[in-house]
């Protein structure tokens, strides 16, 4: 796809546009040693890489943000940004790990269901994300649905009762914490694939599924539209200023899952099973993550942040982040974010063998 300069940019030669990955921004390492900057390091421009597809909602969202971070990055600095891959963004982020170099020239888009494709193990993700750098990131909200009468509210009624069936895109993807939330209350899930949005929603409604997933910005009208033919039943949560899952301000009348599930067992879920829904939840309600190849000079790391705390009280971005109803973070809150996407050596363990169990999906 063209890439699409913001803020003064100056057109790119035609030749610099095909060996853009290769080099320049997303190629020519720094020398050893030089840890000094120049008086303008983005003289040049940056790159922003965007894990998904041209025209997909982050692409959509990347011109914004790079509206806002130009006003916060030194006068004049070009961006350019450039989408790469599927909705998935695993490409994206592979590409950013294999090609790109470490001199802050080049920051990646991506968004968490990214990092569930990591976390799970699947085979396609080439790219460690717990030793990206954070700039910037959003958190947006995710409730679980599910039709009058499903009985899963009560450890009894969740074994007594027939498997729910989960409307779900795929496999590994924002509705992972669904499937598995329901699981560790007591139920055995049965996925219906290939459904999300509206789709998933229609079929709740023709009584063709018996939960399905919402997402910020659809959650109020979808759940006027689906009115008494949908209750809801958990929010995955948020995250707060030390990256603690707690409840979803934005749906105050709704439980997260840790409250659900301690309220009816009495006390809060644990173990590695339950670390891992932690995990992979952190990562579905993670809008977008805008960060830095490991080993970036911290004064160019400086440099970014900057300009994410600059963006982040852009009025512009703000109007963006409430239509889009996202919470923007950036700087500690958006590192203790991103440090919150991880999960132990036993919890992706076990992770790994309920999907195959429960789902019969292997890493490749």
């Amino acid at each position: 796809m063209p890439e699409r300069p913001c803020r003064n940019a100056r057109p790119l030669a035609r030749r610099a546009l095909l060996g853009g990955l290769a080099a320049g921004s997303l190629g020519r390492p720094r020398p050893a040693g030089a840890a000094e900057l120049p008086a303008n390091p983005f003289r040049d421009g940056v790159t922003l890489l965007i894990a998904g597809p041209a025209g997909g909602r982050l692409d959509r969202l990347s011109g914004r943000l790079a509206a806002a971070l130009g006003l916060g990055l030194p006068g004049g600095t070009a961006i350019r940004r450039i989408a790469r891959g599927g909705a998935d963004g695993v490409a994206g982020a592979n590409e950013f790990a294999a090609r790109v170099a470490p001199d802050g020239l080049t920051a990646l888009l991506l968004p968490g269901v990214t990092v569930i494709d990591w976390l799970a193990g699947d085979s396609r993700s080439h790219f460690d994300a717990a030793r990206f750098v954070p700039v910037m990131a959003g958190l947006g909200s995710r409730l679980v649905i599910i039709r009058p009468g499903l009985n899963l509210t009560s450890p009894g009624g969740a074994n007594g009762g027939p498997a729910p069936r989960v409307a779900a895109s795929r496999p590994i993807g924002p509705d992972l914490p669904a499937l598995l939330g329901i699981d560790l209350l007591g139920a055995q899930p049965v996925p219906v694939f290939g459904l999300a949005g509206v789709a998933a929603r229609a079929a709740l409604m023709r009584g063709e599924v018996d939960a399905v997933l919402l997402h910020g910005a659809d959650i109020a009208e979808a759940r006027l539209t689906l009115g008494s033919q949908g209750v809801a039943l958990f929010s995955y949560g948020t995250l707060d200023a030390r990256g603690h899952m707690v409840a979803d301000p934005a749906l105050p009348d709704v439980p997260h899952f840790p409250a659900l599930y301690a309220r009816l067992f009495g006390g809060p879920p644990e173990g590695p099973l339950y670390a891992a829904w932690r995990g992979i939840a952190a990562a579905a309600i993670l809008d977008f993550a805008l960060v830095l190849p490991a080993l970036t000079p911290p004064a160019m790391v400086a440099l970014w942040r900057q300009a994410g705390n600059v963006a982040l009280a852009e009025p512009a971005m703000q109007r963006t982040a409430e239509a889009e109803a996202f919470r923007p973070l950036a700087g500690l809150d958006a590192t203790q974010c991103l440090a919150s996407l991880g999960a132990s050596t036993a919890a992706l363990r076990d992770l790994r063998e309920w999907l195959a169990l429960r789902l019969d999906w292997q890493p490749g």
